[in-house]
């Protein structure tokens, strides 16, 4: 009897083990793309002085799909998110923000719970091309 209940302690716990390895863990906030979603803010810089100055942020709260925009300073340059679906290109959204100093804006998205996008802020430049920041993934 104390043979069996040996046996079956053993298979029960390698058992355990195994399946706690075949379960993904989820990424915290702030940590890129993950199944149940992420949070992600990206730090938008207007070099139109000839210097790096940063102009605000823009960023992507999961729950209730939000896309927020700050603006720092400099009035004039309106600052906007850009995003789109990762791996369908020309397929892009944008979503313009503000321009003065100060200025926050914020819409709402229903995005399809899972799907992984890229975003990226911008500072809008009249007769030249815009400044923006790199790509970054996010799940919504």
């Amino acid at each position: 009897m104390r043979r069996i209940f040996r046996t079956a302690a053993t298979s029960l716990a390698a058992l355990g083990a195994a399946c706690a390895l075949a379960v993904p863990a989820t990424a915290a906030p702030g940590d890129g793309p993950g199944a149940a979603g992420s949070n992600e803010k990206v730090k938008v810089y207007d070099t139109s002085n000839g210097y790096k100055d940063y102009a605000g942020y823009v960023q992507f709260k999961h729950k209730g799909d939000w896309f927020h925009t700050y603006r720092q300073k400099s009035p004039g340059n309106r600052i906007y998110v850009q995003y789109d679906k990762d791996g369908v290109p020309d397929a892009g959204e944008q979503i313009d923000g503000g321009l003065n100093p100060g200025d926050r804006t914020k819409r709402n998205k229903n995005l399809p719970d899972g799907t992984v996008y890229n975003i990226r802020g911008c500072v809008q430049v009249d007769g030249g091309s815009d400044y923006c920041s790199g790509w970054q993934k996010f799940t919504a």
